[in-house]
């Protein structure tokens, strides 16, 4: 009885996050989806969710967790099934966009940092003072200049700044935000409103 009662109480927890997301991120058109399976490979971290092409999920569409962060990027689509990379996959490439300063950066998968599940944020601007914590989120420009994405979606948190082999620039290490390893539950972003 314990046990159901806690598997209640969680779920709870979850619909009261969806809810209040729901009322937060309404100008998203979002499908819900289940997490069905993690790819278990050393070359790649992707997950299976339970919505396709039936449900009008399209390659290159956003995944967000339950609080608005990113999740990853659809790869892969069948009728009632969809692969997506995560945010820490070696294929992952996307603006990034620094919350305190608003300097622009790009957010890229690493083979090395894959397996401890996080990510890191290249092109830093000249003269850039990154701090430890410091939020990253998605800046919406792909290249072209076009909105592939929402722009201001919580990525992952600064965890330490390095210099790359050459000492010439500056990187740093990301620690995503959602909870890779724990969801259960994520949306679909198939369409948004480009907000200024």
């Amino acid at each position: 009885q314990a046990r159901e009662g806690e598997a209640a109480s969680r779920e709870n927890e979850r619909l009261r996050d969806l809810l209040e997301f729901q009322q937060k991120h309404s100008w998203l058109d979002k499908e819900p989806a289940t997490v069905t399976a993690r790819g278990s490979s050393n070359w790649a971290s992707t997950l299976t969710v339970s919505k396709g092409t039936a449900s009008g999920v399209a390659a290159g569409d956003c995944v967000i967790d339950q609080y608005g962060n990113l999740v990853g990027i659809i790869s892969e689509t069948g009728l009632n099934w969809s692969t997506l990379i995560t945010v820490v996959d070696v294929d992952l490439e996307m603006g990034g966009l620094i919350a305190r300063t608003d300097g622009a950066a790009i957010l890229e998968g690493d083979f090395a940092l894959m397996g401890q599940g996080k990510l890191k944020l290249t092109y830093l601007p000249e003269g850039t003072q990154l701090l430890a914590g410091d939020t990253i989120l998605t800046s919406g420009l792909v290249s072209g200049g076009t909105a592939t994405y929402p722009s201001g979606l919580v990525v992952g948190y600064v965890e330490q700044i390095r210099s790359d082999d050459s000492g010439m620039s500056d990187y740093a290490i990301l620690t995503p935000a959602a909870k890779l390893e724990e969801l259960e539950q994520v949306f679909i972003i198939k369409d948004f409103e480009v907000v200024e």
